[in-house]
């Protein structure tokens, strides 16, 4: 496969299959740069583009068909001597060494900041890989440390769980029997209660049949007056009648113990 030539100008590197510009200087231009550069005029002589050469004959630079027809082909060389011929046919090929070559060192420049530049960027990427295994490694450390952390933890909730239910059963147990004393305390205290009002109720069958065969109840007024003359029996209840005119006062019913 034949390569194409490419516009030599600096910001084109378009590919030239048709029609071209070329100069003695070895350079080819594409059509729009070629009219653009090489518009001639009487003052100004013209200079490549590519190398800053003068271009002062008019032969210097032309504009050439990349593909003649056949019958250019016939005739541009008809006449000439081998010599001639071979001469433009050396020079021709020596025109076509020479952008062959000037793109082969473009392309090896190329080549050279592509790799210089994926150089660094393995550089780089090395760096940043080194960096993320180191902080992959951290990670990795810290989430060790941060499972054994958890892992105590766990075991000191699970020990504090069983701690907390052995005191709520005891706290129950405590319940339970406080509210059992309780109930047992004031059963007790009902019973006292009541035996103590029963101590505290006279029974009159249980005194007249311990009293002595000599006692007797006397029936006294509220304010009795001692006489040590009075009359009376032991089983006879005792009056005052010196106040006869007078209206008897209240009695009240008491025992009297010897």
């Amino acid at each position: 496969m034949t390569l194409d030539m490419v516009c030599n100008f600096r910001k084109c590197r378009k590919s030239l299959s048709n029609h071209a510009w070329v100069t003695t200087c070895s350079h080819a231009f594409c059509i729009e740069h070629g009219q653009q550069e090489f518009k001639r005029n009487a003052e100004n002589s013209l200079t490549c583009p590519a190398c800053g050469s003068e271009l002062r004959d008019k032969f210097d630079v032309i504009q050439a068909d990349l593909k003649p027809t056949e019958t250019f082909k016939s005739i541009v060389l008809a006449g000439l001597k081998p010599d001639t011929i071979m001469d433009v046919a050396m020079r021709a090929m020596s025109f076509w060494s020479y952008q062959v070559e000037q793109e082969t060192l473009y392309q090896e420049t190329l080549a050279k900041h592509s790799k210089e530049k994926l150089q660094c960027l393995e550089e780089v990427n090395t760096l940043n890989l080194q960096k993320l295994k180191a902080e992959l490694e951290n990670s990795k450390r810290k989430i060790a440390s941060m499972q054994i952390d958890f892992n105590k933890k766990r075991k000191q909730a699970e020990e504090l769980a069983a701690r907390l239910e052995e005191k709520t059963r005891q706290i129950q147990k405590l319940t339970f029997q406080l509210d059992a004393q309780k109930r047992k305390d004031i059963r007790l205290k009902d019973l006292e209660d009541k035996n103590d009002k029963q101590e505290k109720v006279m029974n009159i069958t249980d005194l007249v049949g311990k009293r002595a065969a000599s006692e007797a109840f006397i029936f006294k007024p509220l304010k009795e007056i001692e006489n040590p003359h009075r009359i009376c029996s032991p089983k006879t209840p005792m009056f005052d009648f010196r106040h006869k005119s007078k209206r008897p006062p209240s009695f009240q019913f008491r025992p009297i113990h010897s």
